[in-house]
């Protein structure tokens, strides 16, 4: 009977202190808002929980017929930002790599990417604002290949 209590005063302990936990750190919470957002990663400000494609349609990086990588240009509901997002389609010889650029007030961020497989790059405060993406592959070869921008 005392092994039982305790069993269940162990259990009870630690539902409330797994419960206290969920409370005190919201996952969606962003750190950055407004301009503040520029230039920052959207996964580390929390700015991608809820994230979505800002187009209908990504813009396809092509070879003649291949496609080498798709680029897609993603939003923030939560805070208000855009940034990009790059995937190879092709090779893990290419490079891809993805920036996004706003016309007002001027900003563009750095590129973003590498050999792998998807990359994202930082994010630019978008709200009422025209945000494009574009991408880039450089081929093994060193042949280069650039998307057109991709713009909301």
């Amino acid at each position: 009977m005392i092994r039982n209590t305790r069993r269940l005063a162990a259990a009870a302990a630690g539902t409330l202190i797994a419960a206290s936990l969920l409370v005190a750190t919201p996952a969606s919470a962003a750190t950055c808002s407004g301009h503040g957002c520029d230039g920052t990663d959207p996964i580390d400000t929390g700015c991608s929980a809820n994230a979505r494609n800002a187009t209908q349609y990504p813009k396809y990086i092509m070879q003649g017929s291949t496609t080498l990588a798709v680029v897609e240009l993603r939003w923030s509901e939560t805070c208000k930002t855009n940034w990009g997002r790059i995937s190879n389609r092709v090779s893990p010889h290419n490079t891809v790599r993805v920036r996004v650029t706003r016309a007002n007030p001027s900003a563009t961020t750095d590129w973003y990417g590498g050999t792998g497989n998807q990359y994202y790059g930082d994010q630019l405060y978008g709200q009422n604002m025209t945000v494009c993406a574009v991408g880039e592959v450089v081929t093994a070869s060193g042949t280069k290949y650039t998307s057109d921008p991709l713009c909301a």
